[in-house]
């Protein structure tokens, strides 16, 4: 994964908006996820237009974290989605 990957929601991956947060079903049909506070901040982005350096400025504005920090955890955290099946390159 890398800050010039666009990402987009898996279409086999229904979402449910609860609350300030989302409930991803897993392509699996059996495993959900949720998502709240940044999580849901940064699943609102993944919208296959943005790449992932987008959604770290809006994080750091946001957040006020520091770059290098939001960076890192931005990575793991897309990369942790799209090991799920949660969301897949544009």
């Amino acid at each position: 994964m890398e800050l010039t990957s666009v990402l987009t929601p898996a279409d086999n991956c229904p979402v449910r908006e609860v609350g300030d947060g989302y409930v991803i079903l897993a392509g699996d049909g059996e495993t959900t996820h949720s998502l709240d506070g940044l999580g849901a901040f940064i699943w609102k982005r993944l919208d296959g237009q943005q790449d992932l350096a987008s959604v770290l400025a809006e994080v750091v504005a946001e957040y006020d974290v520091p770059a290098d920090t939001a960076t890192r955890d931005l990575l793991e955290f897309a990369t942790a989605l799209a090991e799920a099946g949660l969301v897949t390159l544009a």
